[in-house]
């Protein structure tokens, strides 16, 4: 059997809001966030106020599965911001506020829960614009890829 035909494995749900809770506090101590907003929130922004969110892109699924049970899993997610730019200039702020909040967070290995280790965390994209939205309110996403290692 080839590997496009495997099934997908997805990883247990408890594991997976485990480690969104985790991920989300994690985030939150990214000492760059805009002023304007008191949270990066998960999966959740005001329709017309800044803000920013954590979303899963898709389940986090099993990649590898060992013989004596230990599992290698990737989680997938991005960072949306909210903003409303009065310029060509502040939409270039959004992206390099988030770029830098890629930057800061390449390498690091935060604790995302007892028996699950991090073996990479890396962006994967540059900020861009995502979608424009009514009365000049803009979303800017990047998107995150993080590997781990499941040994319980």
């Amino acid at each position: 059997m080839s590997s496009e035909d495997k099934p997908i494995e997805f990883v247990p749900a408890k594991e997976e809001d485990q480690i969104s809770r985790k991920l989300l506090a994690w985030l939150n101590t990214f000492p760059d966030v805009p002023l304007s907003i008191d949270l990066i929130d998960y999966e959740f922004m005001d329709a017309d106020a800044p803000g920013m969110s954590m979303s899963l892109v898709q389940s986090a699924y099993v990649v590898e599965r060992f013989i004596h049970g230990p599992y290698t899993a990737e989680y997938q997610f991005k960072i949306i911001y909210r903003t409303k730019p009065s310029s060509p200039g502040g939409r270039l702020d959004a992206d390099e506020m988030l770029d830098a909040l890629g930057s800061w967070a390449a390498g690091q290995t935060p604790d995302i829960g007892e028996g699950l280790e991090i073996q990479e965390l890396e962006q994967t994209t540059r900020s861009s614009l995502f979608a424009r939205i009514k009365d000049g309110w803009e979303d800017h996403q990047i998107f995150f890829r993080m590997t781990y290692l499941v040994n319980q």
